[in-house]
């Protein structure tokens, strides 16, 4: 019989809300063996006392020090035990069927490394949170279907660039490979970063519709969020994208970047600023990582590109949302970034003579 362990990170922070996480945990309906493993990130006198109350089977594991969710959940994959392993936020509430939901498409797909779940917003569950997530060459990670309504069109499965660490599962193969989360990123990216060294690796990513659950979304990290972002983003720039393209995408990268960081100061929000000169200040760092982390790949740069370039594709369906002033800018932009990346990259694959 297969197995699982579910990988809840949390910390006090996380109090209000890690209740009903748990809960949805302690009635999920299936016949397969599944275990929760509780990370204590930090200091966590009452969140442990929720753990004990709602879930007394739940086995955990502590931090000292708080170190961010990142280093949290690779404390988990490392202590986890069975075939599969799945990460799961503390603000997310799992509908009953989820694990049974994740272990149907596992067994079918016995080719696939990862599943993304199908989430919906707290706020409106009526509308999609993630459908998987999307990664353009440039670097912009996105969360596919974000905003749209939630329907027909996120009833099929269907291969996606990548799981968001909200509500994912893991084949134990994939952790065993990638080793975890990239723990100097502390929050935010880790798990698109994750899932391009997957790819890289020559595993695949399907969004299993019967695996629902609601995600509250951002609620550990407020405004620390846009520096995290920014910073993050030039890192897995510099240490996991590869250089065929970078090649093409390097100037998009510069662009998107620039306008995230101007319009975050033009509606007084510093913090993209500030990580942008934080991910800057590091890049040599990251830089001097690209050989270990990029030394075992096995998917060649045709695929690579192929699925990044499809993944772009998954952008425009953000565009069936209400969309705001400054999301529908986003997606223009992003739109023309494509076309400009395309042209780039077939003047450098058109040989010379």
């Amino acid at each position: 019989m297969t197995s699982m362990t579910v990988v809840v990170p949390t910390w006090e922070g996380s109090a209000e809300w890690l209740g009903d996480c748990l809960a949805s945990l302690r009635d999920q309906v299936t016949d397969e063996a599944f275990t929760v493993l509780v990370v204590f990130d930090g200091d966590v006198p009452t969140v442990q006392e929720i753990v004990y109350d709602v879930l007394p089977s739940a086995r955990t594991v502590r931090q000292p020090k708080r170190r961010g969710f990142a280093t949290a959940a690779t404390a988990g994959l490392r202590a986890a035990k069975g075939d599969f392993i799945a990460v799961v936020n503390d603000d997310v509430v799992l509908d009953p069927g989820w694990v049974a939901g994740m272990f149907d498409a596992a067994g079918r797909h016995p080719d696939v490394g990862f599943f993304a779940s199908r989430v919906v917003t707290a706020a409106d569950p009526l509308r999609i949170d993630s459908a998987g997530h999307g990664l353009t060459r440039w670097g912009e990670a996105f969360e596919v279907g974000a905003g749209c309504l939630d329907g027909p069109d996120y009833d099929t499965e269907r291969e996606v660039f990548g799981a968001p660490a909200s509500a994912a599962v893991y084949r134990r193969e994939l952790i065993e490979d990638c080793k975890g989360f990239d723990t100097t990123l502390e929050a935010y990216l880790e798990d698109v970063e994750l899932s391009l060294r997957a790819r890289l690796l020559g595993f695949s990513c399907l969004y299993v519709p019967t695996a629902r659950a609601t995600h509250r979304g951002r609620a550990s990290y407020g405004s620390a969020a846009e520096r995290l972002l920014a910073r993050n983003q030039i890192r897995m720039l510099a240490r996991t994208m590869p250089r065929a393209a970078l090649r093409a995408a390097a100037p998009a990268a510069v662009v998107h970047l620039s306008v995230e960081t101007a319009y975050g100061l033009l509606r007084g929000r510093p913090g993209a600023a500030t990580g942008l000169v934080d991910g800057v200040t590091r890049i040599t760092a990251a830089i001097g990582e690209r050989g270990a982390t990029l030394g075992r790949r096995r998917t060649s740069d045709e695929e690579l590109l192929g699925a990044l370039r499809a993944s772009e594709e998954r952008l425009r369906e953000l565009g069936r949302s209400p969309a705001s002033l400054p999301r529908k800018a986003r997606l223009s932009i992003s739109a023309g970034l494509t076309r400009w990346v395309d042209r780039r990259q077939d003047r450098l694959d058109r040989p010379l003579w």
